[in-house]
């Protein structure tokens, strides 16, 4: 295997894993922590939730917990402190994991297209 293939082998391997990690954690957020935010933030919790409406809400809840000023924009400023760091760090591990993959992606897309895999 040349060192171009290598290195797109590594960057997709990392794509793939930290997207894989990401998803698991939203699931086992969907199943835990979202109905305790939906409570606190909208009032009641939404009846069914799918794994779509989760990748929507996680990452609005994650940058929320990240950062002040997205927290002031969404509207969750003042929610937010009601939950502890234990209880943020899913959220926040899922949406940067995902955030990861990505780079990932896109890197490993550039590399291929620029440098090719001979």
């Amino acid at each position: 295997m040349s060192p171009n293939q290598v290195i797109f082998l590594v960057l997709m391997g990392l794509f793939i894993s930290s997207e894989f990690i990401s998803l698991a954690l939203m699931f086992y957020i969907g199943r835990t922590r979202v109905k305790e935010i939906d409570k606190v933030v909208y009032g009641y919790e939404f009846p069914h939730d799918s794994i779509f409406a989760l990748m929507i809400r996680v990452p609005n809840y994650a940058s929320g917990f990240l950062w002040k000023w997205s927290a002031r924009r969404s509207g969750l400023e003042d929610k937010i402190e009601h939950f502890d760091k234990r209880f943020r760090w899913p959220f926040i591990a899922a949406f940067l994991l995902a955030i990861f993959g990505m780079v990932c992606l896109i890197i490993a897309l550039l590399f291929e297209k620029y440098f090719g895999l001979k």
